[in-house]
């Protein structure tokens, strides 16, 4: 059994791992310029408007910064870059816009996912190798209902109980693919809906309530093994 089935056995244990995320993880600019991006999703609704604004995808970036995708090895690329490879997509990010990962019936998860093919091979946002962590993440920002981030350390852990690692965006996708269909059946295993999305901090959409508790649970894990050291 993995990790992400135990913090996923009931709506009773998800959900203290998602009030722990809340309560214990960054409340910084991270937070400030996340919840900035997601206000102008609810403001304007419309991929459309917000991808032809240099101000939201300055946002983007900015973000993407603010979550440690420019240090640590990890380098995005410019700015202008990011700017022409987002909309030269547009077509196809817009035909995912209108889908929720909690509203996709069993039938429409595989086809949904294909769809995530073209732009998550294509989009153009790290300038190192490696790319799910960053792409899964810029994709969030642009796709908040549909796609959950991804990182190389809890997200990882979480269903592989390792860092699954491969050499190309191709095989990235295959692991990206798998772990977005695994979120779908978690959002419908959950019963889970926008109306357990409350907006406070860091709970704004049920993608990113599935990656909140992910972090939740590795909180809680670590303050257990702290006191135990005690």
């Amino acid at each position: 059994m993995e990790i992400i089935d135990v913090l996923t056995h009931s709506r009773k244990v998800f959900f203290e791992c998602v009030d722990i995320c809340n309560q214990k993880y960054r409340q910084g600019d991270d937070l400030k310029y996340y919840r900035d991006i997601i206000s102008k999703h609810r403001k304007y609704a419309d991929l459309n408007v917000l991808i032809a604004s240099d101000d939201f995808l300055h946002s983007v970036r900015a973000t993407l910064e603010k979550w440690d995708m420019n240090k640590r090895g990890a380098k995005l690329v410019d700015l202008s870059t990011m700017c022409l490879s987002i909309r030269s997509f547009e077509e196809h990010l817009i035909n995912s816009y209108r889908y929720r990962i909690e509203d996709l019936a069993e039938s429409e998860i595989e086809e949904v996912s294909e769809k995530l093919r073209v732009p998550f091979c294509g989009l153009k946002i790290m300038a190192t190798k490696r790319c799910i962590v960053g792409v899964s993440k810029a994709l969030h920002f642009l796709l908040p209902d549909l796609v959950m981030p991804i990182d190389s350390s809890n997200t990882m852990l979480a269903f592989y109980g390792y860092n699954r690692y491969d050499n190309s965006a191709e095989k990235e996708f295959d692991t990206f693919r798998d772990i977005f269909i695994k979120s779908c059946k978690i959002a419908k295993r959950l019963e889970l809906s926008k109306s357990d999305v409350s907006g406070l901090r860091w709970s704004c959409s049920v993608p990113k309530l599935i990656d909140n508790a992910i972090f939740g649970y590795f909180i809680k894990i670590k303050n257990i093994v702290g006191n135990e050291k005690k």
